[in-house]
């Protein structure tokens, strides 16, 4: 049988928040948010849809566009629905580089700019330590 230590060696630790590098963008910090069910989220605004795709303006002043992988609902809160485009974002993190969907949301009001959800914690394999 393992011992927790065991365990723990063989996981991918994050923090709570970790500092990643997004393609085409730059820098960023992203919160690692285990009870979030739903994609990554990125931090967009002056969402336009074009036929297939998605432009919108993010972190850095930067415009992307990107096609759309699908849309989705999130409901943010009081019954409120919220649709966002869901695209593929290349991203770095801890000198491992990741191509995952993200939501579109506006963030502007968060702490991060971009969050990293359960769904990609499982995915890597990863535990996060609220002590680091």
């Amino acid at each position: 049988m393992k011992t927790f230590k065991q365990y723990t060696e063989e996981k991918i630790t994050l923090s709570v928040v970790e500092d990643i590098q997004i393609k085409d963008v730059g820098e960023a910090v992203a919160k690692v948010d285990t009870g979030n069910e739903a994609y990554n989220v990125l931090h967009g605004t002056d969402i336009e849809h074009s036929g297939t795709g998605v432009r919108f303006k993010t972190l850095h002043n930067k415009v992307i566009e990107k096609p759309v992988l699908e849309e989705i609902e999130i409901n943010i809160g009081s019954g409120n629905l919220e649709k966002r485009p869901v695209v593929a974002i290349e991203f770095t993190m801890r000198g491992k580089t990741y191509t995952k969907p993200f939501s579109i949301a506006d963030r502007s009001t968060n702490d991060e700019p971009v969050l990293l959800g359960e769904v990609f914690l499982r995915e890597i394999d990863a535990i996060v330590d609220v002590n680091m």
